[in-house]
């Protein structure tokens, strides 16, 4: 029982020392969906709802049960904060778009012969517009931490 009780002291105590740190980080390491200038917003809307709503959602919610493989392959997940988008840095997030899942339980296809590299990072600048600022700030330091 005491082990028990030091393990969930010492959960809180990691738990709270993260919330800190990022609470610390400031503004800067936001990457904040305002600094796409309207033009390129307006352009993944428009991108998005053609190519990736139908199986995403119009709001990023993601398929039903997308954590369940259906025939062999996983639903389209959400690419709100209830997905796990916003756990992968940029480039990562647009290698996806551009070669698509590239696992073999994903149904994701490949964007880069029918998007422009334009389209597929205003596409991205996007779907973070479904993320609220403690998705973004994190999502910011991991792509961060990738081009370091």
């Amino acid at each position: 029982m005491a082990d028990s009780i030091r393990r969930s002291i010492q959960k809180c105590a990691l738990l709270l020392l993260l919330v800190l740190l990022l609470a610390g980080c400031g503004g800067d390491a936001v990457s904040d969906t305002t600094a796409l200038d309207p033009e390129q917003l307006a352009t993944g809307k428009r991108v998005y709802d053609a190519t990736c709503a139908a199986c995403h959602g119009l709001n990023g919610e993601g398929q039903p049960n997308w954590k369940v493989p259906v025939n062999g392959a996983f639903p389209a997940p959400p690419h709100d904060g209830s997905g796990h988008t916003w756990h992968h840095p940029d480039q990562v997030l647009l290698e996806v778009i551009a070669n698509g899942g590239g696992l073999p339980n994903s149904a994701m296809p490949a964007y880069a012969g029918i998007l422009t590299e334009e389209e597929r990072a205003a596409v991205l600048g996007y779907i973070k517009t479904f993320w609220g600022k403690q998705e973004r700030t994190y999502q910011a330091q991991m792509t961060q931490q990738r081009s370091d």
